[in-house]
């Protein structure tokens, strides 16, 4: 079983101080933040201290949130979803969500760093751009082998 460590106040005010600084969040979230082995952060929420998982099949333990990089916090697709963030937010054309979705990197120029991506209102992820390329990030397995449009785009 992998090693987890369960984040005490004092780590999360300091979670919370590198995404104000990193994304310009301002609201903390009210779960329970642990940290695995490889640096890898995720939550629960409170209501999990509750529940007794005796004779549950219990897969895995909490969301993805965000992963310790040497450049900064990397946030889950999901993590960058679930937070307000006010800066360091990349808005994205049509072709370049699709790209994206797809696995494929994006020439944008900007200052580099861990960076999230917006089309429209929908936030796609988060990406690292070095050099004015934003790199994919998405795992393989949750990239869009095709995209269709829908009936009323076409129109």
């Amino acid at each position: 079983m992998q090693q987890v460590t369960f984040y005490n106040s004092k780590d999360k005010k300091q979670l919370f101080r590198q995404l104000k600084e990193q994304f310009g969040v301002e609201k903390e979230l009210d779960v329970l933040f642990f940290e695995n082995s490889q640096d890898r952060i995720f939550l629960l929420s409170k209501d999990f201290a509750h529940i007794n998982p005796q004779g549950m099949r219990i897969n895995n333990s909490g969301m993805y949130f965000a992963k310790k990089e040497r450049e900064g916090l990397r946030l889950s697709i999901e993590g960058a979803q679930m937070l307000d963030i006010r800066k360091n937010i990349i808005p994205v054309n049509k072709a370049q969500a699709e790209l994206w979705m797809k696995g494929g990197d994006i020439p944008i120029i900007g200052h580099e760093g861990f960076v999230v991506l917006q089309h429209d209102k929908d936030i796609l992820g988060c990406g690292m751009l070095k050099n004015d390329i934003l790199r994919n990030m998405v795992p393989k397995e949750r990239r869009l082998h095709s995209i269709t449009t829908s009936l009323e785009e076409d129109q």
